[in-house]
């Protein structure tokens, strides 16, 4: 049996060279080198990671595909699809706190990221469910969280006008606040910065009239989306949340929304969720379907001692949807949480925890663990701040990281494959000049680092699972859809 440490790139994405391509610009003469190796590139977004053709791949559904070995329909194509069907407005749950909410002349709020990127929710959701309730609630609150980061950096107003268009005509509906992600999405258990978001959609200190005006007078003072200062809108119809009420919050992808629903539990009212959070005090349209046969468990099943590592930011990635959406480690295996900086921006900090987590890679290695995974978090991270001198520096940083873990490696005689999720680094300014802090479309590579081995020139995320499970001497994984990139 051999032992090895699989290397996940997070947002490192292989596009044409251009003069803000920071992946080819950036001096990384470790991953340069491997280049010259024989390596794959993966397909990363659309059908490929269980999303809709052409559209851009994620972090979670990136693990959760590698992780899988097969391709896991996203829950943004299961409700979609569930919106097409009809299905989506019998379900069960809504239905349930519609009628109370009609029986006891509730009021409901809509809480949720405008954005139709499927990355964490879509606006065309939120216009589904108002739809859904108009005639069964007294009235439709809605809590508006700018994106800026999945979207362009000031795309928030062709949302807002979005749904404007789409509830002119219900005059039980109305806006009453809005956030930026950064606030509203936090996930480092920043506890102001959530708090700032509540107050804001519940209990405003400052209120608004005019939503366009507001957010073009942020990004006047050289705000993008993301950093859209909380603030409440008059309404001569809100007169405080009350027990009759209900908060709903339409996104789908549970990680950035496990704060601020914990922080909602303090209302008086029922907590409804599109995904699970892990709280136990609210309803849940959609529950978790946990992946069984990832790939830790058959290494679990396999008596094999594996090990996780990533900073926080990206902590529930490498673990959580990495194993299927299964919170609990499996047996046998262990995992590092590596706590991020607490900034407002990566770009102030672009080396991130990146030599934190070599040093744990390495006491990894040296532990003999048989399986090592970890996920160095630069290239997404300080990507999405849209600075590409910050992007370089990061990239750099990692390149020399890994120099490290290779040097580590080949003492110890374990291979080391490193591939990545999705790109982001790769195109860091629009074509209209401005930053560009999506994510991108472009392939990912994979290479087995020195091992002399010639890899298949093309394949998918599916594919690292089988190869990894290759090249550790094991049998293959009969749930795996993927192949071996392995010629």
């Amino acid at each position: 049996m051999k032992k090895g440490v699989l290397v996940i790139l997070d947002g490192y994405g292989e596009g044409k060279p251009y003069e803000f391509n920071a992946v080819t610009n950036a001096k990384t003469p470790t991953l340069h080198a491997l280049k010259k190796q024989s390596y794959s590139l993966l397909k990363n977004h659309g059908e490929a990671v269980g999303l809709f053709d052409s559209e851009m791949g994620g972090s979670e559904v990136g693990h959760i595909t590698i992780g899988a070995g097969r391709v896991i329909s996203s829950t943004a194509k299961k409700i979609r699809d569930e919106i097409i069907s009809g299905k989506f407005a019998k379900n069960k749950v809504l239905n349930s706190t519609l009628n109370s909410l009609k029986k006891n002349g509730g009021n409901l709020h809509l809480i949720g990221l405008m954005s139709d990127k499927n990355v964490h929710s879509n606006i065309e959701h939120c216009v589904e469910i108002i739809n859904i309730a108009k005639d069964k609630v007294k009235n439709i609150f809605i809590h508006f969280i700018t994106d800026g980061r999945d979207t362009g950096v000031h795309e928030s107003l062709k949302y807002l006008k979005y749904l404007k268009n789409n509830i002119k005509n219900i005059k039980n509906c109305s806006i009453l606040s809005v956030s930026g992600r950064f606030f509203a999405m936090d996930r480092e258990n920043h506890e102001e910065r959530t708090n700032e978001a509540f107050k804001a959609c519940f209990s405003p200190e400052k209120t608004i009239v005019d939503i366009e005006k507001y957010i073009k007078d942020e990004h006047s003072k050289g705000k993008n989306d993301q950093f859209v200062e909380p603030v409440g809108v008059k309404s001569s119809t809100y007169k405080g949340i009350t027990k009759n009420d209900c908060v709903l919050f339409f996104n789908f992808r549970e990680d950035r929304m496990r704060q601020i629903v914990k922080k909602c539990e303090e209302l008086n009212c029922s907590l409804v969720t599109m995904a699970e959070v892990g709280t136990s005090d609210t309803k849940v349209l959609y529950p978790n379907e946990i992946v069984a046969h990832t790939l830790s468990e058959y290494l679990s099943q396999n008596g094999l001692k594996q090990i996780k590592i990533g900073e926080s930011t990206k902590y529930a990635h490498v673990t959580y949807f990495l194993n299927g959406g299964r919170e609990e480690p499996f047996e046998r295996e262990d995992r590092i949480h590596v706590p991020s900086f607490n900034v407002d921006d990566f770009s102030k900090t672009p080396q991130m925890k990146a030599k934190e987590i070599t040093k744990e890679v390495k006491k990894a290695i040296k532990s003999e663990y048989d399986a090592i995974i970890v996920n160095y978090s630069n290239a997404d991270m300080v990507g999405h701040t849209g600075n590409y001198q910050a992007t370089v520096k990061s990239l750099e940083v990692v390149d020399r990281c890994l120099k490290n873990v290779l040097k580590q490696a080949q003492k110890n005689n374990y291979f080391v494959m490193i591939t990545a999720d999705h790109g982001n680094a790769d195109e860091m300014r629009t074509k209209n000049g401005e930053p560009h802090m999506a994510h991108t479309i472009n392939p990912v590579f994979c290479v087995v680092a020195n091992s002399g081995l010639e890899m298949k020139k093309h394949g998918e995320l599916k594919d690292v699972a089988p190869t990894f499970v290759e090249l550790l001497g094991l049998k293959s994984n009969k749930h795996f859809e993927g192949e071996s990139l392995i010629k």
